[in-house]
């Protein structure tokens, strides 16, 4: 019989969406994964199987959950990065696009896009000075 897991799978899930947002997914290691998350490489494993399966978990877990930052953020490693790679991401992300989106989405990836750049989206005041 296996060990019982001692941590969240949600809480990690979410973790692993913020690394990936913040580095990438090319960009994030295993090692970048352990130190955030504080486990260890067995039990990463063991229970996502490789690195795109990390990340496909954190993007599902993003879909379906409330927070928006973590969804676009994840979104948008997924567009430029995974989907060109990986099938299952493309699928994932057409599935999400064809079922969830509305007129708004290409507004809201290309904001999502700008933010992820790093680039401030505010308006200056007084008339951009």
């Amino acid at each position: 019989m296996g060990r019982n897991k001692k941590f969240n799978t949600d809480n990690v899930r979410h973790q692993l969406g913020e690394l990936f947002i913040q580095h990438g997914f090319s960009g994030t290691s295993l090692d970048d994964i352990v130190n955030h998350t504080g486990l260890l490489r067995g039990s990463l494993y063991s229970t996502f199987g490789s690195k795109q399966g990390m990340f496909i978990s954190a993007l599902e877990f993003s879909l379906k959950g409330s927070d928006e930052q973590l969804k676009w953020g994840l979104l948008i490693v997924a567009m430029l990065e995974v989907t060109p790679k990986s099938d299952k991401v493309r699928r994932l992300v057409q599935t999400w696009y064809l079922e969830d989106s509305s007129e708004k989405t290409a507004e809201k990836i290309g904001l999502a896009l700008i933010r992820h750049s790093g680039i401030n989206t505010e308006k200056a005041d007084n008339n951009g000075k």
